[in-house]
């Protein structure tokens, strides 16, 4: 890994190179392609400070502190690298893992591909059948729960009044609340 070094009003001793590498070692190990790390130091009314960004394949991660001394300034500027981070790795994990074939299994519905053959012959069949499990809250806690959903409607037993409702996303990026009459 290869650390870029800038110093304006300052001259940076090898003891705080080393410092900073010996540190971002410990950034290197949450991702395997990092590009480009870049420290830089200066000297503001008599405050260190420190930004280090870390540019990768798919991400770019940003620090800053500011200390008195300068070991103590990178020493932070670090460790908040280190929590942005792990954040970042998180990130990337949770966004893969949505976008592939386990994004079904974690709504926890069961899917059944019925006719495999009538999605191409264009004829309006029932070719997926789901099994939805409905849970008892209130109107607020479908709102949040359909935010952090993909999926575009969630069905749940209104806390309020025992009844079945559908909450859905419209288009202009509202949300749309069907409520039977029996």
């Amino acid at each position: 890994m290869k650390v870029e070094y800038i110093a304006r009003k300052v001259t940076l001793t090898d003891q705080a190179r080393q410092v900073a590498e010996k540190k971002l070692a410990k950034v290197k190990k949450f991702f395997n392609d990092i590009l480009d790390v870049r420290v830089e130091v200066e000297l503001e009314r008599h405050l260190h400070v420190v930004d280090i960004s870390v540019r990768g394949k798919d991400f770019v991660v940003q620090s800053t502190a500011q200390n008195k001394d300068v070991m103590a300034a990178i020493q932070e500027a670090v460790d908040k690298l280190e929590i942005q981070a792990r954040r970042a790795k998180t990130r990337l994990k949770d966004h893969k893992k949505r976008a592939g074939s386990e994004a079904k299994t974690d709504q926890g519905w069961a899917v059944d591909v019925l006719e495999r053959d009538s999605i191409a012959s264009g004829e309006p069949r029932i070719v997926e059948r789901s099994s939805i499990p409905i849970k008892p809250m209130s109107i607020e806690e479908a709102v949040l729960q359909l935010d952090d959903s993909s999926q575009g409607f969630l069905v749940f037993r209104n806390s309020s009044n025992d009844r079945i409702n559908v909450l859905y996303r419209r288009q202009d990026k509202n949300l749309g609340l069907i409520t039977p009459e029996f």
